[in-house]
């Protein structure tokens, strides 16, 4: 039984260490255009139109909104495979 739990958890651990990759890269993106939204001037941008403005400012939204939302999955998951493992070891010993 303990062997069981054992490899569940070597899993569990295995596929949180593959999400905090994916999310790592997710900060990365959100961090280089956050960074970029900081650099645009203040007053009278030139940004070939309006359109244009709006459609960066969406992309980043988007950038940033995904990277909330792997963070928000990864707690969600985290808890779920817990909550399994906790079960698993408060079963009795069938053996």
């Amino acid at each position: 039984m303990e062997q069981r739990v054992t490899t569940i958890i070597a899993h569990i651990a295995a596929s949180h260490g593959e999400m905090a990759k994916i999310l790592e890269t997710h900060r990365h993106v959100s961090t280089q255009m956050a960074g970029i939204v900081q650099e645009l001037p203040d007053s009278h941008p030139d940004f070939a139109g309006l359109e244009n403005l709006q459609k960066r400012a969406l992309q980043l939204t988007r950038q940033v909104t995904a990277y909330l939302n792997s963070l928000a999955d990864l707690e969600e998951a985290i808890a779920k495979q817990t909550e399994m493992v906790m079960k698993e070891m408060h079963v009795p010993d069938e053996e």
